[in-house]
């Protein structure tokens, strides 16, 4: 689905997935989405990165027991594979929750084109290719500092504990 926008007009929320239009299932119900998405969206963190468990349950305004016992049971938002090296750490990526929460209403790349309007960087024509192009376009910005990108990631996992 495309959709054009120019500088005069306003993209419906609800064709990128908007919350009026989340209809959560199961376990999701329980979850405060108003506050997810407040916070998420507030936020500096990218959501197609993976997040520790830890700032997840933040994000959900859930304990980590409680995703601990929805990710035993299967019934939570699905998480990254385990990263060599990092321990047995469990990862989520927020636009992955965003997705479970909607009940698929709202897909990964619909929460991320969000986010990215609330940083200040919209899109001409959302769409999945563009949301994806743009991703890996600032993927790549990140890419050419590595040295940096790493003391991000470890300020970010302290600031977080």
């Amino acid at each position: 689905m495309q959709t054009s926008i120019s500088s005069n007009y306003h993209l419906e929320e609800k064709e990128v997935g908007q919350l009026d239009s989340w209809t959560p299932k199961g376990i999701a119900k329980h979850v405060d989405i108003e506050h997810f998405y407040t916070t998420a969206m507030s936020t500096s963190l990218p959501p197609w990165r993976p997040i520790p468990s830890r700032l997840a349950a933040r994000f959900l305004g859930a304990s980590l027991q409680s995703l601990a016992n929805w990710r035993m049971r299967d019934l939570g938002p699905a998480t990254e594979p385990m990263r060599r090296g990092q321990g047995n750490r469990i990862y989520y990526r927020p636009d992955k929750i965003a997705e479970w929460l909607s009940g698929g209403e709202c897909s990964d790349w619909q929460f991320s084109a969000l986010w990215l309007r609330q940083m200040g960087m919209p899109l001409d024509v959302i769409s999945e290719g563009t949301v994806r192009d743009r991703i890996a376009q600032l993927e790549a910005v990140n890419n050419l500092f590595p040295a940096v990108n790493r003391l991000w990631r470890n300020f970010r996992e302290v600031e977080t504990a």
